[in-house]
């Protein structure tokens, strides 16, 4: 492929399939909004690899021909880019280029777009850490959500927010802006032999070594609907996803702290809102080995459209669901006793093992210093409880086994003892019951 000029080029770790839907759909915003700004991506089309390499072509090479061509950068950050050769290779490529154009031009040319994708453990690279990640201009709770929790999270919760808005639009600025006004130096490398940007780094991975799925059903209010009764709306945003039930009530949401807690467990997590087919979801969760927690704010849980799905939850049986329901110290009004007096109606069956020292899936008034605690044991009885209802393995036929010499051989008697009564020893391939 001849070094077209791609007006930028999508770096990122390829995932599962539902995973890289969020970058499809990250990507096509990210179009959206450079056509609103007039940016010519078509005679100069962006390049995601998907669409660019084509059944049976060199891919190492188009990849580094693109690379080496594009106009602008932009990385999805995550664990599982640092960990990937091959997005380590990429970043070194581009990052090379930008270093020989400063060289020639003494201009810093901000053409690399980090975007933080999923959150991190620990230290970035030291290639990754001399970036800026946001617009110094961004609203700073905005910002501090954002490096938190990474803007898949973001668009899983949030797709059509403020906050997912707000980045897809400054990757937009950064990129036409780099696009339009720099030239860099382009170059044809080959993949195989450049040395990855990363190499010599591992970083804990969030997804790739996951040993099961954890499906979080959120039943909370929101901002613009609290709970009945509910004076103080402080703890609840534009989403249930976005509910804070602990003092004071910012970030990180109830909802995303269970997803560290879960990850954290080796586990993947996948948020999702209490709804009328909850029980459709949790049977369909089993027969994929899945596990589910909910995740449930006392107050909404009395009314609909929480109440009905609760309590039809509390009718059946659920060996591998977890309900925990949090309980900040000083919120006073969650302390009324109408309130719980109320939850335990929705909960009639499951009530009475409610904090059970020996059954721990069913946690109510958890408080914010055992919140972590509580739901962290709550995924492993329940990730170990279905892995005792897994089918039996079943071995593949084989040879049919040879019997074993002692069970085909009687025991003689001792040298010497025998005498004219004694029975004839018999032979070596004949069993007691062979003249039958």
């Amino acid at each position: 492929m001849p070094l077209a000029g791609f007006y930028f080029f999508l770096s990122y770790a390829r995932r599962e399939d539902r995973e890289d839907a969020f970058v499809g759909q990250f990507y096509a915003d990210l179009l959206t909004e450079l056509r609103a700004r007039q940016a010519d991506c078509e005679s100069q089309p962006a390049f995601r690899d998907l669409e660019r390499i084509r059944m049976g072509a060199d891919w190492e090479k188009v990849l580094g021909d693109a690379v080496g061509s594009c106009r602008a950068f932009v990385a999805l950050c995550s664990p599982g880019y640092v960990n990937s050769p091959y997005c380590g290779k990429e970043w070194a490529v581009f990052q090379d280029r930008l270093t020989r154009f400063r060289g020639e031009t003494d201009i810093d040319a901000p053409a690399l777009i980090p975007v933080r994708w999923l959150p991190f453990r620990g230290a970035l690279p030291p290639e990754m850490s001399r970036y800026q990640y946001t617009e110094r201009g961004m609203d700073p709770q905005m910002r501090e959500e954002y490096a938190e929790r990474g803007l898949m999270h973001i668009m899983r919760t949030d797709p059509a927010g403020a906050l997912y808005r707000a980045v897809v639009s400054t990757v937009a600025d950064a990129v036409r802006r780099a696009a339009e006004r720099y030239g860099l130096p382009q170059v044809s490398p080959d993949l195989r032999i450049v040395r990855s940007a990363f190499q010599g780094y591992q970083v804990g991975e969030l997804i790739g070594n996951a040993t099961g799925t954890v499906r979080v059903f959120v039943a909370a209010g929101t901002a613009s609907a609290p709970p009945e009764g509910r004076n103080n709306s402080q703890y609840y945003g534009r989403s249930p996803y976005d509910w804070t039930p602990y003092h004071p009530p910012v970030h990180p949401t109830a909802a995303f702290r269970a997803q560290q807690v879960i990850n954290d467990s080796r586990c993947l997590a996948h948020l999702d809102e209490v709804g009328h087919d909850l029980l459709r979801k949790l049977e369909e969760g089993m027969r994929n080995r899945e596990t589910s927690v909910l995740l449930i704010d006392a107050w909404t849980a009395r009314r609909e459209p929480y109440r009905t799905a609760l309590a039809a939850f509390d009718r059946h049986n659920h060996p591998v669901t977890g309900v925990l329901v949090p309980c900040h110290e000083t919120d006073e009004e969650s302390h009324a006793d109408t309130l719980w007096q109320d939850l335990s109606r929705v909960f009639q069956r499951n009530w009475m093992r409610r904090n059970d020292a020996w059954d721990p899936l069913f946690r109510v008034q958890v408080d914010k210093g055992h919140f972590d605690d509580k739901l962290s044991v709550m995924v492993t009885v329940a990730q170990n409880r279905l892995a005792e209802t897994a089918d039996p393995v079943v071995l593949p036929e084989g040879p049919v086994a040879p019997p074993l010499p002692a069970l085909g051989v009687p025991a003689r008697p001792p040298t010497g003892t025998g005498g004219p009564d004694d029975p004839p020893e018999a032979s070596p391939t004949e069993g007691p019951d062979d003249d039958r």
